[in-house]
This record gives structure tokens, C-alpha cells and sequence, in this order.
């Protein structure tokens, strides 16, 4: 068995399914993987958000009493992923199809995309929630969970269970369907 450090294990507990059965779900980065995304991880209120293609992963899962299942997503193996724009509020970049990414978010709060207009802490530094574009992103490409680094330690397994969109609005009456 690979020694893992559970630098953070973040767990999901889905909405009640049949029979009150609950999902619950488990992310785990292998100690190298920690390592590596820790030494490349910086305190610079002026970087950009970095991005991360998951290399290898092994996804376990047991059936939980009353239903349901509970899963472990265990990351063992990142690579840089090659970007086409970045900066301290946003990443562009594509892994293949099937593989999980995994991005920066920055220990800066910024007014605008320009790196001169951030400052190191405030209201939106070190933030470990997905954005909206981090949700439709994932659910768009169907994958089963990404992961943001949100400080030095930090890591944050967000799951498309967890992002239900808005209801759309008729145009009309300004009123949901």
C-alpha cells in the first residue's frame, strides 16, 4: 500500500438518496504529490493561478449500510499542464478528456485581472471555494471530481454533486420555468 498523507481529506455528504442512504467522499493526495504541488506553491500576492493535469489516480469505492457508496479519490501522480492564458484570478488550460485537473487559486485579493491590483491577503486570498466557472467546467467535461490549491497545505476536492445551476428565467416574466 503507497504511504499517503491525508494533508486534507475533504468529505462530502450528498443530499439524502433512497433510503436516507448518503454518499461521502474522500480526497487523498499521495505524499509526492503534496511535496511536489507544495514546493512549487508561493506566497507571491502578484502570480498567476497555476494548473495541473492528474497523471494517476485510483478511485476506491464500497457499498455504505442502507445504500449508497462511499469513495476515496487518491491522487498519485500531477503534471504541470500547459496553459494558454493565465493570471492572479484565472487559468486556461485543457487536460484530456477523462482526466481530472487540479488548479491554483491565489493568497491575494485582486480588483481586476492586472497582477499590479492585488494584494497579498484579504476577503478573496487563499479561497478553497470553486467558482461557478470551476463547476460548469467540470461538469462539462464529466469529471468525477477536480481538485483547487488554495495554500502551501491546503488542497480542496470539490465533486458535480455539489454544484446544482440556478433555475433559467423566462425571458418574459422574469420568472423561473
Amino acid at each position: 500500500m503507497l504511504a499517503c498523507t491525508a494533508l486534507l481529506a475533504i468529505v462530502f455528504v450528498a443530499g439524502a438518496r433512497e433510503l436516507d442512504a448518503q454518499t461521502v467522499r474522500y480526497g487523498v493526495l499521495d505524499d509526492s504529490v503534496s511535496a511536489q504541488l507544495r514546493a512549487a506553491w508561493t506566497d507571491d500576492s502578484t502570480q498567476s493561478e497555476r494548473a495541473y493535469c492528474i497523471q494517476r489516480a485510483r478511485i476506491a469505492s464500497r457499498p455504505a449500510l442502507g445504500g449508497g457508496s462511499d469513495s476515496i479519490f487518491r491522487v498519485l501522480a500531477v503534471r504541470p499542464a500547459v496553459t494558454t492564458g493565465q493570471d492572479p484570478n484565472h487559468v486556461q488550460f485543457e487536460c484530456a478528456p477523462g482526466t481530472p485537473e487540479l488548479h491554483t487559486h491565489t493568497p491575494a485579493t485582486c480588483l481586476t485581472d492586472d497582477a499590479g491590483s492585488c494584494r497579498a491577503d484579504g476577503p478573496l486570498a487563499y479561497s478553497c471555494q470553486p467558482s461557478r466557472s470551476d463547476y460548469e467546467e467540470l461538469i462539462a467535461r464529466g469529471d468525477q471530481y477536480g481538485i483547487i490549491q488554495c495554500d502551501r497545505r491546503a488542497f480542496r476536492f470539490y465533486y458535480p454533486s455539489e454544484y446544482a445551476a440556478a433555475p433559467q428565467r423566462s425571458r418574459s416574466t422574469g420568472s423561473a420555468p
